[in-house]
């Protein structure tokens, strides 16, 4: 039996390359509502198709940002860790 979601779990790895180069030009910029938005989208999108580590990075930040709070450092490393882990398909 094949995966039918398994060409858009593709697509999703290749988005996360992207997203991560994204995040990093964000976080030089100090971006915290683009961060915020990118951190919200990744995290249902891992979600969605099973990146479960990735999605509860996401939410970690984005649950910050919706507090009021600044993410600490050790988040944004945990989300580029876990981005590179899906984009690499580990």
């Amino acid at each position: 039996m094949t995966d039918p979601l398994a060409p858009l779990r593709a697509k999703f790895r290749a988005r996360a390359t992207e997203d991560l180069a994204r995040l990093r030009t964000l976080r030089e910029a100090n971006d915290a509502d683009e961060l915020r938005r990118l951190a919200h989208s990744v995290a249902g999108a891992a979600g969605t198709f099973g990146f479960a580590a990735l999605s509860e990075a996401a939410i970690v930040i984005d649950d910050d940002y919706v507090a009021g709070r600044t993410p600490k450092p050790a988040a944004f490393e945990r989300l580029e860790r876990e981005l590179q882990a899906a984009a690499s398909g580990t």
